[in-house]
């Protein structure tokens, strides 16, 4: 396969600079042909890894069109905010490869507990399918270090900051899966460069496994705090949270959920079963996978 050109999307988001970073890295120096495309709303300076297009996808698209014509995968890290003008801007450029914004829970899974929990996820990725555009969702679970996740944004285990006090909805020990956030931009450009024919439509990576247990003891060591515990078993805590979920969502308890979710076990949505790091990273000889 010759060495593919790239498009990224949303590089100010959270997890552009990871992302950037690996591209950059000497791991994918000779995997692509550079420069990389990273739009931005704001003029910024380019180097011989990164060029930068200034440009708007509400009102000047046809200048991002014109910019990333040609290239042979696009990548989207920016919110479901602008899904609507990417789906245009993909279609109409036609890559062999789009990367869309998914990079957490496996919603097919979590569907079966939550039904349409964020499914936007899935039908935004379904419409590109549609469009003929081969598209790989990938599927990171929770996010780790470095970063604020799961130091200071821990309400994915139960941990209520304000209040001193962590739910544990289930087993404290439940094992879940987690992904750095610099293994999140190593996968994809790791996914970028794979043969994109050998690529299935969905793919699982992790770094690593962590516990409710594990995350709770280093937040109260990093905040010098003792947390008052509450637990309640999975099933209980899964029939209260679907009670509430069918009376209506709100996405101010998209962290509550989630941590229903963890404490359901593996194949729930955030414990993956299987994962893929072997098709990406295989023996982990390109990079090594970072710890909690």
């Amino acid at each position: 396969m010759l060495k593919p050109t790239v498009a990224i999307i949303g590089t100010s988001g959270f997890l552009g600079k990871s992302t950037l970073n690996a591209f950059q890295s000497s791991v994918f120096a000779d995997k692509f042909q550079f420069p990389i495309k990273a739009l931005s709303r704001s003029a910024k300076k380019s180097n011989d890894k990164i060029e930068y297009v200034q440009g708007d996808l509400d009102e000047g698209i046809n200048k991002v069109v014109d910019a990333f014509k040609g290239v042979d995968v696009i990548i989207e890290l920016s919110s479901m905010l602008v899904y609507g003008p990417v789906e245009n801007l993909v279609k109409q450029v036609k890559p062999k490869l789009f990367i869309p914004s998914q990079f957490g829970t496996e919603i097919d899974k979590s569907d079966k507990l939550f039904p349409g929990f964020q499914d936007f996820k899935t039908k935004h990725s379904n419409a590109v399918r549609d469009a003929g555009i081969k598209v790989v969702d990938v599927m990171t679970s929770l996010f780790g270090p470095p970063g604020p996740f799961p130091y200071e944004i821990v309400g994915q285990v139960g941990i209520d900051a304000e209040s001193k006090i962590v739910t544990y909805r289930g087993d404290p020990d439940t094992k879940t899966s987690f992904t750095s956030i610099n293994d999140v931009g190593r996968s994809i450009a790791a996914v970028a460069a794979t043969d994109f024919s050998k690529l299935p439509d969905k793919i699982r990576v992790q770094s690593g496994e962590i516990t409710p247990r594990q995350v709770v003891e280093r937040y109260e060591n990093d905040h010098n705090v003792k947390l008052a515990a509450r637990v309640e078993s999975a099933e209980e805590a899964l029939k209260t949270a679907q009670t509430k979920y069918f009376q209506g969502y709100k996405p101010s308890d998209f962290l509550y959920y989630a941590s229903v979710i963890l404490y359901q076990g593996v194949d729930k949505g955030l414990a993956f079963r299987e994962n893929d790091n072997e098709l990406i990273n295989p023996g982990s000889k390109l990079w090594t996978w970072d710890k909690f």
